[in-house]
């Protein structure tokens, strides 16, 4: 047995089921799918951060150079000044023979650790005593530092250092500092990046140093602030791996950064790019992985029901229109609509219409035979009428050449059931059907024939009827007729008539419970008649043995007797159901 979910409005559904198997079928290519998406984005990163290195190497080069080509040269320049320090003239020519080894070198000196400058490239002495180089004094190494306005020079410069010992082991000496100025370095970056779409994606260049201070700016120190990501501090980087991250800059734009030591502890290199989300060839990759495995699984449930319904569900939609039509019983049934159908449903549809011309012909054929067989039922009940007709004429002849008033009366009783008799089967015969019996019309005629019979001008009787318009079937219709004709001609025969107005009777069919009727037939007893016990209903007579006889054929309950001032003759009984009621 199905789960009850499975039979709901909706659950129940062909298109929900075949929705259903197609996601569960889908599920697992989804999610392979997304494995899959999942490793090509792991790999593409990778390849995007390894270019991004590259490309940050690529641009920072030109820098890196000239910046290794000064230290070289100042770590040189240390090692062979100590032989001429005390050779002001000597160590002169050894600073000006430095500036010639690069055109970017503007200035070269020597130092003393009290801040003195004892021996430069222009020959003119200098103090450079001050926070900067008692650091350098309480840690002796090489050491790279920016200095917004050179002494001499009086722009932006890269100062290289490095200590001077006539020995490891030795005390410093001084320090020989190389000036690298800042717009040479910006030039030969900006003489190297030539290509296009490197010039256009660039966004920024900085090195920077193991404090986190800037060194270099690609695009000028003075726009250097506006460029670094916000709420980074540059010293955060020092010592640790080679990074890419996403971020903001001050001025709100979303840019991609690039982290790198160039020399570790010493000298790093930050890439600033523009943001590859805001390019249009970088739609995809800023959907979330899982939108693309997603948004193919339920394309693929949406051609699945599309399909389903084209193919399936519409067509048996209308075959089930045209079969609800013909099932609730119009025969002119229009024919479905499978318009570009499968052949299956085609086929279905085929003997659909088959068993509509079957029916059909059954049924027509079934209704000329219950035709002919009613038309046969009406002549019985016709004929049976006109006999028993026939025979109440016969009697109706005998009464008249009867002598004696008992036999008329006998005959009269007679006569009196015996149209009672026929007026059931003319019911029967003007009855659509011929399977019941409006018992409100039955007895209206019975009643009226016998008043006909029983009054008249000298003997007027008021008769009050009140019929419910219940069906009988033809077996409770004979017996009921026969118990209202029996009773109302006795009620008549001992009506009581008071002074001023003629004897009251009264004759009703009512519901007496859910499928139950009652009968009741009264007439009014006069109380000071020595004679009002005395009737044909009492006793052994012929009367009452008739309705006992007609009750317990109705299988009813019979009451005969007295009740509040009035000869009461009641009846209760079951109503059948109907033979249609009983199919059904």
């Amino acid at each position: 047995m199905m789960p009850a979910w499975t039979r709901g409005r909706v659950t129940g559904r062909l298109g929900f089921r075949l929705m259903v198997a197609v996601a569960v079928a889908l599920t697992p290519l989804a999610f392979l799918s997304y494995s899959q998406a999942k490793r090509s984005e792991v790999e593409a990163q990778a390849r995007a951060e390894a270019a991004l290195f590259g490309e940050t190497l690529l641009a920072v080069s030109p820098q890196l150079s000239e910046i290794n080509l000064a230290r070289g040269a100042a770590a040189a320049l240390a090692s062979t000044i100590v032989d001429v320090l005390d050779d002001p003239a000597a160590c002169q020519t050894e600073m000006v023979r430095l500036l010639h080894a690069s055109e970017a070198f503007t200035f070269a000196g020597f130092i003393r650790p009290d801040g003195q400058m004892s021996c430069s490239s222009t020959g003119e002495p200098g103090n450079f005593a001050g926070p900067r180089l008692d650091a350098l004094n309480a840690d002796p190494r090489p050491m790279l530092m920016l200095i917004p306005s050179g002494e001499f020079s009086g722009e932006a410069a890269l100062i290289v250092t490095h200590p001077v010992r006539a020995d490891k082991d030795t005390p410093v000496l001084g320090y020989v500092s190389v000036s690298l100025p800042h717009r040479a370095l910006r030039q030969a970056s900006a003489d190297t990046l030539t290509d296009a779409e490197t010039r256009r994606d660039i966004a920024g260049l900085v090195t920077f140093d193991a404090e986190g201070t800037v060194l270099t700016a690609m695009y000028g120190l003075e726009t250097v602030s506006t460029r670094l990501p916000v709420g980074t501090s540059l010293a955060g980087f020092v010592g640790k791996p080679p990074a890419i991250f996403q971020g903001e800059t001050p001025t709100g734009e979303a840019r991609s950064f690039a982290v790198m030591p160039i020399v570790p502890n010493v000298l790093y290199v930050l890439g600033i790019w523009q943001d590859p989300a805001k390019s249009g060839s970088a739609l995809l990759a800023s959907l979330p992985l899982w939108a693309v495995p997603l948004a193919m699984w339920f394309a693929s449930l949406t051609a699945a029901w599309i399909g389903a319904e084209l193919q399936v569900l519409r067509p048996v939609r209308s075959l089930r229109r045209s079969i609800i039509t013909f099932a609730g019983g119009n025969r002119t049934v229009t024919a479905p609509d499978l318009h570009n159908a499968a052949n299956e449903l085609h086929d279905v549809c085929d003997a659909f219409e088959r068993m509509i011309l079957s029916v059909v012909r059954n049924e027509a054929e079934l209704e000329h035979s219950l035709y002919q067989k009613e038309v046969l039922l009406r002549e019985v009940h016709h004929r049976v009428k006109n006999n028993l007709q026939l025979i109440a004429s016969i009697m109706n002849l005998q009464m008249r050449k009867s002598v004696t008033p008992e036999a008329r009366q006998l005959l009269r009783g007679l006569q009196d059931r015996v149209m009672s008799l026929a007026t059931v089967h003319r019911e029967l015969y003007q009855t659509s059907g011929l399977t019941e019996v409006d018992a409100k019309e039955l007895l209206e005629s019975i009643v009226a024939q016998v008043l006909q019979i029983g009054s008249g001008p000298d003997r007027p009787i008021d008769a009050q009827t009140a019929f419910q318009p219940i069906r009988l079937s033809p077996d409770q219709a004979v017996p009921l007729s026969l118990i209202v004709t029996e009773a109302l001609t006795n009620a008549m025969k001992h009506a009581v008539r008071s002074i001023g107005r003629p004897p009251r009777l009264s004759v009703t069919l009512d519901h007496s419970g859910p499928g139950r009727a009652v009968l009741t037939v009264a007439n009014e007893l006069q109380m000071n008649d020595p004679m009002r016990r005395v009737s044909d209903m009492e006793g052994t007579g012929l009367g009452h043995q008739l309705l006992a006889a007609f009750a317990t054929q109705l299988g009813g309950q019979l009451f005969v007797g007295e009740e509040d001032g009035s000869f009461v003759v009641r009846l209760e009984f079951a109503i059948k159901p109907s033979q249609a009621d009983e199919a059904s």
